[in-house]
């Protein structure tokens, strides 16, 4: 017998066995009529409805506040909770590196290509997680934020919307709220015990689970999830605490 004979029994013997079909026509076709469609609909919508501009910019005359497109203004808001540099750059890097990894880390080869909650439990409620605070994110910055970027409740607080974000006769709506920062020591040591029981506890709690991941994957797995339960504190520390960075130091701010 051949190597090639070999190698081709081993792949096949590799593979998941369930029954494949070929993507020519009938997928690929839907695909097509599928951007069609959506070309067809955005013509009729753009020939329809404005879009919604705002007015002409007045170089004399600068926005209270100025506000980035719906799609942006979630990497906005990140900018209150962390340094520019990991709001804008580190952040949106390990959302797309993640995204990247999953081909990599998936432990059911068998259930390739099924993607509902009974099959991939942990994967769904984690991406569905992760959708569900980016969109929180742009909410908050979308329709709670006005001038100063200071938080403004509907109904209870400054009247916001139309054309004007200050109305005549009403201040500038100026925050209450202390903010103070971490020590360096506290800081490292608080991120340096949640960083450690989030790799070790869920190996002795889902030890099947590291045992199939291995662990190499298990750590890119892990730390992708401490990463977004750490923006997930760091928010709700600001908000709830008032605390504004949990570490410090002279060149950048956590």
């Amino acid at each position: 017998m051949s190597d090639s004979t070999i190698k081709t029994d081993a792949m096949i013997a590799t593979q998941p066995g369930y029954e494949k079909m070929p993507s020519w026509p009938y997928f690929i076709w839907i695909i097509f009529l599928s951007m069609i469609f959506v070309t067809i609909l955005l013509w009729v919508l753009s020939m329809l409805f404005n879009a919604p501009l705002e007015e002409a910019a007045e170089w004399a005359k600068t926005p209270n506040p100025a506000k980035a497109p719906w799609y942006f203004i979630g990497l906005q808001e990140l900018l209150v909770y962390f340094d520019p540099w990991i709001a804008g750059v580190l952040i949106p890097q390990q959302i797309i590196i993640g995204l990247m990894l999953i081909p990599y880390v998936d432990t059911a080869p068998s259930v390739q290509g099924c993607y509902n909650y009974s099959k991939r439990k942990f994967q769904f409620l984690f991406f569905s997680s992760g959708i569900f605070l980016w969109f929180f994110l742009i909410v908050i910055g979308q329709f709670l934020r006005g001038p100063s970027w200071e938080m403004y409740w509907p109904l209870i607080d400054y009247p916001l919307g139309g054309h004007e974000w200050v109305y005549p006769g009403q201040p500038l709506k100026t925050s209450q709220a202390k903010l103070y920062s971490l020590s360096l020591p506290v800081g490292l040591t608080l991120s340096a015990i949640f960083f450690s029981v989030g790799m070790a506890l869920p190996v002795l709690i889902f030890k099947k689970y590291f045992k199939q991941l291995g662990i190499i994957k298990y750590s890119l797995v892990a730390i992708h999830v401490l990463l977004t339960l750490g923006v997930v504190g760091k928010i709700l520390l600001r908000l709830v605490l008032g605390i504004k960075y949990v570490i410090v130091t002279p060149w950048f701010n956590i």
